[in-house]
């Protein structure tokens, strides 16, 4: 609260008198040969440090639109709440969340409520072919018929493990909904909600990732192990039985599958080196055949730090986009050649990261290295055709931000959400959401779906961000 001093300003003619006054009883005591006691100047008080934020952004003028229908439902915005993340969805034209414990089904253009289900439901949902999936208050899954509502099927078993695990993530794919819950793994069949298997992997002690893919037959997971190192470790189940066929500690989730083989990175022979005394630098990506899991070969991408020991580890970013790989090293970027691979051949382009070691390599998006600064939330980009930076700032801090093609949607802290065009770096439109905390925007065809507190706002994209 603001409390108003109360104010000494007199009428100027009383201030002049005063001042005369003073200064004749001043002349008299001078004259007269007597110290003066005169009050002393008073000064404000300065501050022991005052610096400006240079890069704090002015407000940025574009055009407000407003939002074509705004409903309220449950809040979830807790960044560590089990379900964040995946009470909302966008899909076919519709939005499916969660009001009193409810999973509804909202028409994106109109915001209109097409349909309700259940009550006291885990706010989870997720959405395959027409389906629509849940949990229920005791974790078991169920599906809906995405148009109606109509219950298809709900499960007999729960994945419920114990109060320290809660279901991560469940995944339909053509004719299996998955279910993961720490180190287990549930298959569901998709048709009727009957369980066909689960599997754990003890080593991991609970500890799973989000990932899973299906390939010919096989599903792949990734878990924490801890033992004298910890690692990531890359599992192989059979998809029909769900018998474990193989496991590789040290190796990351599938970088691509390809022939019948799984390319994966090796994160544990970096672990054995002396990196701060040596500049040499290896990534390694392992190929293992899919059913067997039995090495089939390796690629390396090696590389020299230029700065002086001690050294740090040298890469924080791999990934592939686009048969190229491309490699953190240090303050540049490398990109190689990855489907018609050539042992020992050198980058096709070195590209500079943003100064700073606050960024985190995400990814190729519209053609751009992407970062994030991890302190701020920032994100800037890299052309790959020429190098140079791409500033994709607001003007207040983010409180989410999503990238839709050549569309960036930046949730802010002050209330509004800009949606920035890619291409040119230039800000198109504002939205007032009048909320500080955001959950992931959502897009289905053309209408952007804003997750604010405790409500939804549907906007309808300008043109020039479709």
């Amino acid at each position: 609260m603001l409390i108003k001093k109360k104010s000494w300003i007199q009428h100027p003619s009383k201030r002049l008198s005063k001042r005369l006054v003073s200064g004749i009883v001043a002349s008299i005591l001078t004259l007269h040969g007597i110290m003066a006691l005169v009050p002393p100047q008073v000064h404000a008080e300065t501050a022991d440090l005052s610096l400006r934020n240079w890069h704090s952004s002015s407000h940025i003028s574009v055009p407000t639109i407003k939002p074509s229908w705004t409903m309220q439902v449950d809040n979830y915005l807790n960044m560590y709440d089990t379900y964040e993340g995946h009470h909302a969805i966008a899909e076919e034209g519709k939005i499916f969340t969660f009001a009193g414990k409810q999973l509804v089904a909202i028409d994106a253009k109109t915001g209109k409520r097409l349909w309700s289900y259940g009550k006291d439901l885990l706010p989870y949902v997720t959405y395959g072919d027409g389906v629509v999936y849940g949990l229920s208050a005791d974790q078991k899954p169920f599906a809906l018929h995405a148009k109606t509502g109509k219950l298809q099927w709900k499960s007999g078993t729960s994945t419920f493990i114990d109060t320290r695990l809660r279901t991560e993530v469940m995944i339909p794919t053509s004719d299996t909904l998955y279910a993961i819950n720490g180190s287990m793994t549930f298959a569901f069949d998709r048709a009727t909600g009957k369980l066909r298997w689960k599997a754990n992997e003890p080593l991991a002690d609970g500890h799973g990732t989000a990932y899973l893919e299906e390939a010919d037959g096989a599903i792949l997971r990734t878990f924490m192990v801890q033992g004298a190192l910890t690692s990531v470790q890359l599992n192989a189940y059979d998809k029909k039985s769900g018998k474990k066929l193989w496991g590789h500690f040290g190796q990351g989730e599938a970088l691509t599958i390809k022939d019948g083989l799984v390319y994966s990175i090796d994160y544990y022979s970096p672990l054995l080196l002396d990196y701060q005394s040596v500049p040499d630098r290896t990534v390694i990506v392992n190929a293992y055949n899919l059913k067997s899991g039995i090495q089939k070969g390796s690629r390396e991408f090696t590389w020299k730090l230029e700065q002086e020991p001690p050294y740090e580890h040298g890469h924080s970013g791999v990934f592939l986009s686009g048969g190229k790989l491309y490699i953190e090293q240090g303050n540049q970027v490398a990109e190689y050649r990855f489907d018609d691979y050539k042992a020992g051949e050198a980058p096709l382009r070195i590209l500079r990261r943003p100064y700073g070691e606050q960024w985190i390599l995400l990814g190729v998006v519209q053609e751009r290295l992407m970062y994030r600064d991890y302190k701020t939330g920032e994100m800037t980009g890299v052309k790959l055709a020429n190098g140079q930076p791409v500033e994709l700032s607001g003007d207040a801090p983010i409180s989410q931000l999503d990238v839709y093609g050549k569309g960036m949607y930046r949730a802010q802290r002050n209330g509004t959400l800009l949606g920035i065009n890619i291409l040119t770096a230039k800000p198109a439109f504002r939205v007032t959401t009048g909320a500080d905390l955001h959950e992931s925007t959502l897009k289905t065809g053309d209408m952007l779906i804003v997750q604010a507190e405790g409500k939804l706002l549907g906007v309808k994209i300008p043109a020039s961000l479709r």
